[in-house]
């Protein structure tokens, strides 16, 4: 069994490649502040800029959008697609015919930088996604 199957328990993964423009926003980072300081060790004076891969997750149960898609890094969540974002997501993912597919893409952890003795930058996370345009190799 492979390392992606091993994380994901069986369920289908696959790797998506943007161009690099890392221009998809997530939301929500600031409920998952402790993660993302895990992540990055913590705040510093030049602040957090780090490459990762990141999964996404369909969160069917979630009580705050039944149509959420969770992002996690490392096993970790750090926050959401839009809901705009996540709905559009899924309609594409159903349309090439694999809904609940776990879908993994290049990421990046910004901010945490300490701006004095009580100020810090927040962190946010930017996907190098496709939204509008992605396929799946069958």
């Amino acid at each position: 069994m492979g390392l992606i199957s091993k994380i994901f328990k069986g369920k289908e993964a696959v790797f998506v490649k943007g161009d690099g423009g890392f221009d998809l926003e997530i939301v929500g980072e600031s409920n998952y502040t402790k993660n993302l300081k895990n992540l990055c060790g913590g705040y510093s004076k030049d602040g957090s800029h780090i490459n990762e891969k990141a999964a996404l997750h369909y969160e069917n149960n979630s009580a705050y959008d039944k149509q959420a898609i969770r992002v996690d890094i490392n096993g970790k969540t750090v926050g959401y697609l839009t809901p705009e974002d996540a709905r559009l997501y899924r309609k594409k993912i159903r349309k090439i015919g694999h809904e609940g597919i776990t879908v993994l893409c290049n990421a990046v952890i910004v901010g945490g930088k300490k701006l004095g003795l009580m100020n810090k930058t927040a962190f946010s996370v930017w996907l190098d996604f496709p939204i509008n345009d992605f396929t799946i190799a069958q």
